[in-house]
């Protein structure tokens, strides 16, 4: 199994961490260890900029940034993101030893682990020939993976729920890979159960909703306790390259996650315990689109999308880009300017062949070329696909979700959903974050939710209200045709 490294959907602040050279995103397997008397010139750069972070100096940890990057994360940027991973995994306590990892040339790479009261974090340092600094990124490894706990009120909650449902461990093969998730049954009551099976967003997010060094709240875990304590079974699964489910998440593309998607489905409608004709397709962020690439044909009793795109991923990416670049108070020119490289970027990503991006000329010092480059190849099927064109197609009822406070997919593309989709119905949530939490507060201090964020109340139980008349006219159908 390769590691994965697919990209989260558009740009969220917290993965900007993940931030210009495209180095390695998934953990490097490290080289000869460094020693923390800082022999080498890199390592001392890189310490010397992670000593300015913890003490809140940002302009000094911009220092030895390259041009690209100091234009993509300018101090007051760097600031916001330091603390929002403080906000998330707690109190910044100190730092491991610092080692040299592989990187593609012409790179050096630092690789040093954060160690915060929560988790602990490996921050990679990319160098560029000059020794500027060309890139960050945060990675998965053995420290920290994708959390392995609940904490908080979402712990507390999730052990209420584990009394009314049962989970049994599932593997389905699909695409040369063995996919791996868990199925969720309602304890009491009487089979067969409607069911969900729940297609994952974007990035190597695993079946509980978590994601090395971004997710770490259970969201799906939480989402699927949710509904199966309300009499829905559910089914979630890490997608391919995510363990242990098995194959190249690298080399995945639209249609390799469709293929998945039928399978599962396949799979899920074989189970004596669930009602082959009521099963639902729920996708959140990336994987409403491949919900909506998925659902024509399938037999499917509705569709629900979370936070789906509404309009082609290349015009999402270039939205929030201005979005973000707004909220960090960029002026005109600086925006024309992060327009153009993601433009570019795009129509390198267009004409490229292969999973992956090689960067030459300008593309070498394009931020946004550097962040995209590992993920070219399931970028390249997804980027000009219209989900409105696609929701068009889409027969059977469908639920649309849109948070008011989703600053990746922003408001807007539900309403482009429900315009085209024949039987939708648009729910909005105007407090409601891309990973669906309720926000009190600006959307850009809840762009990731913290271990302990519980679900937004109102989106379960607008989910739930809309299965439970979906399902209720579907009985009554049913009675009418025995009467008859």
């Amino acid at each position: 199994m390769k590691p994965h490294r697919t990209l989260t959907m558009g740009l969220s602040a917290a993965w900007a961490l993940m931030f210009g050279a495209s180095a390695l995103a998934a953990r490097p397997a490290p080289a000869s260890p460094i020693a923390a008397a800082r022999a080498a010139p890199d390592v001392r750069a890189a310490l010397t900029t992670l000593d300015a972070l913890a003490a809140g100096r940002w302009a000094a940890a911009t220092h030895g940034f390259d041009a690209a990057m100091r234009r993509g994360l300018p101090s007051g940027k760097l600031r916001r993101l330091w603390q929002q991973l403080q906000r998330q995994y707690g109190v910044y306590r100190g730092h491991g030893a610092a080692i040299a990892a592989p990187a593609p040339s012409p790179y050096q790479n630092v690789l040093v682990p954060l160690h915060f009261s929560d988790a602990t974090l490996d921050l990679l340092f990319s160098y560029d020939t000059r020794s500027a600094l060309a890139g960050l990124h945060l990675v998965p490894g053995p420290s920290v993976g994708a959390m392995s706990q609940p904490v908080g009120a979402v712990a507390a909650r999730l052990a209420r729920q584990a009394a009314c449902l049962r989970a049994q461990p599932v593997a389905v093969r699909s695409t040369g890979a063995l996919l791996h998730g868990t199925l969720t049954l309602p304890r009491g009551g009487v089979g067969p159960f409607a069911a969900v099976l729940l297609l994952p967003g974007s990035g190597p997010i695993d079946q509980n909703g978590n994601a090395p060094g971004a997710l770490g709240n259970f969201m799906y875990q939480q989402l699927a306790y949710d509904l199966t304590c309300k009499g829905y079974a559910v089914l979630r699964y890490n997608k391919l390259g995510v363990a242990p489910s098995t194959g190249n998440g690298n080399d995945a593309t639209l249609a390799t996650y469709v293929h998945n998607t039928r399978d599962l489905l396949r799979w899920l409608a074989r189970q004596p315990a669930i009602n082959p004709h009521r099963i639902i397709l729920m996708g959140h962020s990336e994987g409403g689109l491949i919900a909506l690439a998925a659902a024509p044909g399938l037999k499917i009793a509705g569709v629900i999308l979370l936070e789906g795109p509404g309009e082609p991923l290349a015009r999402i990416i270039a939205s929030q880009a201005v979005a973000e670049a707004r909220l960090r108070g960029a002026g005109r020119a600086q925006i024309a300017r992060e327009r153009a490289q993601i433009n570019a970027a795009l129509a390198a990503i267009r004409h490229s062949h292969g999973a992956s991006l090689t960067l030459t000329g300008a593309l070498t010092r394009n931020p946004f070329a550097r962040l995209f480059a590992p993920a070219a190849g399931l970028l390249r099927s997804e980027i000009d696909v219209d989900p409105a064109q696609l929701a068009r197609a889409v027969s059977v009822p469908m639920l649309i979700t849109q948070g008011g406070k989703d600053v990746q997919v922003l408001p807007g593309n539900g309403r482009h959903l429900a315009h085209a989709a024949p039987r939708a119905t648009l729910a909005r949530f105007p407090d409601m974050t891309h990973d669906l939490i309720h926000c009190a507060g600006p959307a850009i201090a809840c762009v990731m939710p913290r271990p302990g964020d519980v679900l937004d109340t109102h989106l379960v139980a607008r989910v739930v209200r809309w299965l439970d008349a979906l399902h209720a006219r579907a009985r009554r159908a049913q009675d009418s045709s025995g009467a008859s």
